[in-house]
């Protein structure tokens, strides 16, 4: 795992450019309470820096290992913040403009990988509601090599158009 204090964190790049900011964010989320919105700090940095509209980035991946090891001291309910970054920096990995994983990151990452699908197990067995249920089994999904799946059952619409006559219907579950 990259250490935080390493000065190869101002060689990484994220959404705007140097991503030497990226250490102090991550021991910002080491003490922050859970988020109220998806505005509060330092999420709202984390995610527009290192997710940045289905972007990610080397310091992405860098980042990745220290948020599961957050994510791991923290009781089960306030875990998923934690999780879904890392399901949603897998998941953009996936895409044809995204950079490779650093050599010298890639073993930390995988690492993280293993661990947080763990975390997920783990907090799985908890009372969620659909959201919390969503999120961790599409997280699970993402971290387990299915990034398609697991983005569809975490962005799963209460409703969506039928394709041959257009009408709105719910998926089936909604209409129970």
């Amino acid at each position: 795992m990259l250490e935080l204090t390493s000065p190869k964190w101002k060689k990484l790049s994220h959404a705007y450019g140097s991503a030497e900011d990226v250490p102090d964010l991550i021991e910002q989320l080491r003490a922050a309470p859970p988020p109220e919105t998806y505005e509060s700090e330092p999420w709202f940095s984390l995610w527009s820096a290192l997710c940045h509209q289905s972007d990610v980035y080397a310091a992405s991946y860098a980042a990745v290992p220290h948020i599961v090891e957050i994510a791991a001291t923290k009781p089960h309910q306030h875990r998923l913040c934690h999780l879904s970054f890392v399901a949603a920096v897998e998941a953009c990995r996936h895409r044809k403009s995204a950079p490779r994983i650093p050599a010298d990151l890639q073993s930390a990452y995988s690492s993280a990988l293993e661990r947080a699908a763990r975390l997920i197990l783990e907090s799985l067995i908890q009372d969620w509601d659909e959201k919390g249920y969503a999120v961790l089994l599409g997280a699970y999904a993402v971290v387990q090599g299915q990034p398609r799946l697991g983005n569809a059952i975490m962005e799963l619409p209460e409703e969506s158009s039928c394709p041959e006559c257009d009408a709105t219907v719910p998926p089936l579950g909604y209409n129970l």
